[in-house]
């Protein structure tokens, strides 16, 4: 069993913001108190600097984690150094103690050490085969820069070899774009494929049908990288308007129309896997349209998820399909999309909606 705190010259190695354990020093008798400071290696930056009083002989420092989340967010790495001085009545140095760990950005539990997530897992909480179509863009996030390679099956049973291109990078994480496209071959049809770097897997299987999607979304996930969301179901929207009226001289005018554009989606059809991932949207600080241009992602208009219903049942005939409601982050909802003249609703329609 796991213990609740550990030492400070057993801070090392790697751990998820969620999973960082309790540091507890012993604090030596002629010290009274210890100054404990949380530094960036990189960058030098001071995330906490403060004078603790030893408690029955320790400093214990509690619930990093929440501490270095948001700076976490930003850079999705964070090269920690820990240093603990002890000091005496009078301020001298008693004891000097430092270590230094790398913090990951996860917003889940993960169920075992970052270590051995990141080296078996990419960075989702998909826990099964994604179904896709051609048409879409597919991407898969890791920490490392493993080789990455497919396997493509195609109807007629034969299978083809690719190597993904790896489209990101910032020397910690690899980003690799896994679309059904790229795994194309003339005369064929490709039914599903196998996504590998290292000891990491992902199934992808096409949808052969290839249904209109509205919306796309793409949003951060527990790991702070990017996926994205391709919803089949119905998709409408409900404008309100909020009015203030007043008698203005003899007649009535409102003075003030504020107008709210709410968006209702449903997802479609899922399989389990992704019935329980779609909820990564549900929890998603930074949500986006998207609208896909020429074959590459156009990142539309912030949105807001404002309510959601997602269930999971345990019956035979169970289909999961969640819904949701979003709105436009910015204030103003009275959105003209020009570049592509005559839709409804929003540009993530295609034709097949006018």
């Amino acid at each position: 069993m796991r213990m609740s705190y550990i030492t400070l010259s057993s801070f090392s190695g790697h751990y998820f913001t969620s999973d960082i354990p309790d540091i507890r020093e012993a604090v030596s008798s002629s010290a009274v108190k210890a100054e404990v400071t949380l530094t960036n290696l990189n960058t030098g930056d001071v995330y906490f600097k403060e004078t603790l009083w030893p408690v029955s002989g320790f400093v214990t420092l509690t619930d990093i984690g929440r501490l270095l989340e948001p700076f976490a967010r930003a850079s999705l790495v964070i090269p920690l150094q820990v240093a603990v001085r002890q000091l005496s009545s009078s301020d001298s140095t008693v004891k000097t103690g430092t270590s230094s760990a790398t913090i990951l950005f996860s917003l889940c539990d993960v169920g075992m050490t970052a270590s051995e997530f990141y080296g078996s897992r990419f960075l989702t909480i998909l826990d099964g085969p994604k179904v896709t179509a051609q048409g879409r863009l597919e991407y898969l996030h890791y920490y490392g820069s493993d080789a990455a390679s497919c396997v493509a099956v195609y109807s007629d049973g034969t299978t083809a070899t690719f190597t993904p291109q790896a489209i990101a990078g910032n020397g910690s994480y690899t980003t690799i774009d896994v679309s059904p496209s790229n795994f194309v071959r003339s005369g064929k049809t490709l039914v599903c494929y196998s996504v590998t770097a290292g000891l990491r897997s992902q199934q992808f299987q096409m949808d052969l049908r290839n249904p209109d999607c509205a919306p796309i979304l793409i949003f951060d996930n527990s790991f702070g990288v990017q996926e994205l969301l391709y919803c089949t179901g119905t998709h409408r929207v409900e404008p309100t308007y909020e009015r203030k009226q007043a008698r203005i001289g003899k007649n009535l005018r409102n003075y003030s129309i504020r107008e709210t554009r709410t968006f209702h989606a449903d997802t479609g059809i899922l399989n389990t896997a992704m019935a329980q991932w779609v909820d990564e949207l549900f929890r998603s600080q930074e949500v986006y349209v998207v609208n896909i241009v020429g074959g590459y992602p156009d990142i539309g208009k912030e949105v807001v998820i404002t309510d959601s219903k997602s269930e999971i049942t345990n019956d035979d005939d169970y289909l999961p399909s969640h819904t949701f409601s979003y709105q436009y982050a910015q204030r103003i909802h009275n959105v003209i999309q020009t570049t592509r003249a005559g839709r409804i609703f929003d540009n993530t329609f295609d034709a097949t909606f006018n």
